[in-house]
C-alpha cells in the first residue's frame, strides 16, 4: 500500500533490441512537485526505451485531497494543473491528474486506475473507529465529514 500517494508502474520498450525496462515509483505531493515523473521517464529513456507506458494505481483524488490555499497556490506554480476543489468546495490537489498530465506531455501512454484511496477508506467497513480531524484549511474547527487534509 502507498496510502494516499501515487503508485506508478512504468514499462519502457526498446524495439531495436527487443528489450524492456521497468520502474516503480511511489510519489506523494512533494515527489510530484520535485519532478519524480519526468526523472523516471528520463532514466527509462537513458536505458534505451523509445516507448513508455505508465499505470497510475489507487491514490487520493482531487475531490478528496484538501490542502490549505497557500499550498494549492505554491503547488500550482510548480506543476500547473495540479490544483483542484474538494467535493465540499475547499482547495485541493489532484495528484493523479497532475502526474498523468506530466507523463502525457512526455509522450508516455498513461492508464489511471481512477480509484480514490480516501473514498475506499471512508466507504469500506473497518475494525475500530474513524475520527474526523481538524482542517488547517478551515479555522481549525472539527469536521463532521471524513476527509483528508495535507498539513505539509
Amino acid at each position: 500500500m502507498v496510502a494516499d500517494c501515487l503508485p506508478v508502474l512504468f514499462v519502457g520498450h526498446n524495439p531495436q533490441n527487443n528489450s524492456s525496462a521497468t520502474a516503480a515509483v511511489h510519489a506523494g505531493r512533494r515527489g510530484l512537485l520535485d519532478g519524480i515523473m519526468p526523472e523516471t521517464v528520463k532514466q527509462l529513456t537513458e536505458l534505451g526505451a523509445t516507448r513508455i507506458e505508465a499505470v497510475i494505481g489507487p491514490a487520493i483524488c482531487g475531490r478528496c485531497y484538501e490542502v490549505p490555499q497557500e499550498m494549492l497556490e505554491e503547488s500550482e506554480a510548480r506543476v500547473p494543473g495540479i490544483g483542484s476543489i474538494t467535493s465540499w468546495d475547499t482547495p485541493a490537489l489532484d495528484l493523479p491528474r497532475a502526474a498523468a498530465g506530466q507523463l502525457r506531455d512526455l509522450a508516455v501512454e498513461v492508464r489511471n486506475s481512477g480509484i480514490c484511496t480516501w473514498k475506499i477508506r471512508s466507504t469500506t467497513p473497518t475494525v475500530g473507529t474513524v475520527t474526523a480531524g481538524a482542517s488547517p484549511a478551515s479555522s481549525g474547527e472539527k469536521t463532521s465529514s471524513l476527509r483528508h487534509t495535507a498539513e505539509n
